[in-house]
């Protein structure tokens, strides 16, 4: 009995990781038309305790070839403890050419806390049409508003998820970086088949007039996380059409994976807490049948184990045709080479961190968050 019900997950999991890939394979790599569109933006950094990061993120952006004139950066400091404060006044004043705000929320007399009030304050004082979100240890190349600001001007965009790449040099990192791209490639691939379900805050775009049109974070403010995929799922809503995923290789911005297996599981544990949250009930769904067939692949590994590995093959071998296509992008097609091991270290994970980030506490950012 229990082999048959795996048998039907088996079958699930793999119609659905080709239904990935046949939408991943249809977004088109976007061909900048030429003609330097220009938008203006309001680039938005929430940053706490980012003293190794945030110099880097600034100098990133200021280098940009799209002129200074068309966009303003807004950093956010969440209640750091280090010097993030200090560092970003002082390259304030080393960067007069550039339009730098720093929002201390310290020195606010409204209580703000969390994420996505602190961002949300911050797009009540941007002066732009667009908001481009990003996070504090995160680097881009030159290119990146240029592309942006064509895309918008192709596509009509109200809402872009653009792609993140973890920098890898451990074979710990290279093992989360051939993780993460597959995460991005099936967000991009869900958003291309209209039914989106995941994205990353370290690189979204979005209108500020539609921001508040949906009423932002509103009825998921008292969540800790999900500042990404509960706006996604919002503006979808409303803008169904001027959603997109933004295919090219100058639009990638660049972060560190985890340092530590315990630094993995807290972020892990973050992201999954919000998984019982979420009003689409498809993506709920999902979620569970795709918990399932990681446990029952588990169970059999362990007590019917030629079986188990027999489900593990063909997992393997299904994530493989989907991953080369992603990692391609990426230029990281070697990576799949680390496939085999990350598959046991995924399960296990999925499996553990599945039920302790639903029933744990988690700390991020040194705050103890449920």
């Amino acid at each position: 009995m229990i082999a048959w019900v795996t048998i039907v997950f088996l079958i699930f999991y793999v119609l659905l990781i080709l239904v990935y890939f046949w939408g991943w394979t249809r977004i088109q790599y976007f061909k900048q038309t030429g003609t330097n569109t220009k938008q203006i933006f309001t680039i938005v950094i929430p940053a706490r305790n980012e003293e190794k990061n945030i110099i880097q993120c600034l100098t990133s952006i200021v280098n940009q070839t799209y002129s200074a004139t068309l966009f303003e950066i807004i950093v956010v400091n969440d209640h750091s403890t280090d010097s993030t404060k200090n560092l970003v006044e002082g390259f304030i004043s080393q960067n007069n050419s550039h339009k730098i705000t720093l929002i201390n929320l310290d020195n606010l007399t409204e209580k703000i806390t969390l994420k996505k009030a602190a961002i949300t304050y911050a797009i009540k004082q941007a002066n732009a049409n667009y908001i481009a979100l990003t996070d504090a240890d995160c680097v881009r190349g030159e290119n990146w508003l240029q592309i942006i600001a064509d895309f918008i001007s192709t596509k009509g965009s109200k809402f872009i998820y653009a792609p993140v790449e973890f920098t890898a040099k451990t074979f710990f990192e290279k093992i989360q970086s051939l993780e993460f791209a597959g995460l991005v490639g099936i967000g991009a691939s869900a958003i291309q088949l209209k039914n989106p379900n995941m994205c990353s805050a370290a690189n979204l775009i979005f209108s500020k007039q539609a921001f508040f049109e949906v009423d932002g974070y509103k009825g998921n403010d008292g969540i800790p996380s999900g500042d990404d995929e509960f706006l996604l799922h919002k503006f979808f809503k409303k803008f169904p059409n001027q959603i997109h995923f933004l295919k090219h290789k100058d639009a990638i911005v660049y972060t560190s994976p985890s340092a530590s297996l315990a630094q993995l599981t807290e972020q892990r544990k973050r992201w999954v807490s919000k998984s019982t949250k979420y009003e689409n009930r498809y993506i709920t769904a999902i979620l569970i049948a795709a918990y399932l067939f990681n446990f029952s692949i588990l169970w059999h590994l362990l007590f019917e184990p030629i079986f188990g590995l027999k489900l593990l093959i063909i997992k393997s071998a299904v994530e493989g045709v989907f991953l080369y296509t992603v990692l391609a992008f990426f230029n990281k097609k070697s990576y799949l080479l680390l496939l085999p091991i990350a598959e046991i270290f995924h399960i296990l994970y999925v499996v553990i961190i599945g039920i302790w980030g639903n029933i744990g506490t988690y700390n991020w950012k040194d705050r103890k968050l449920k």
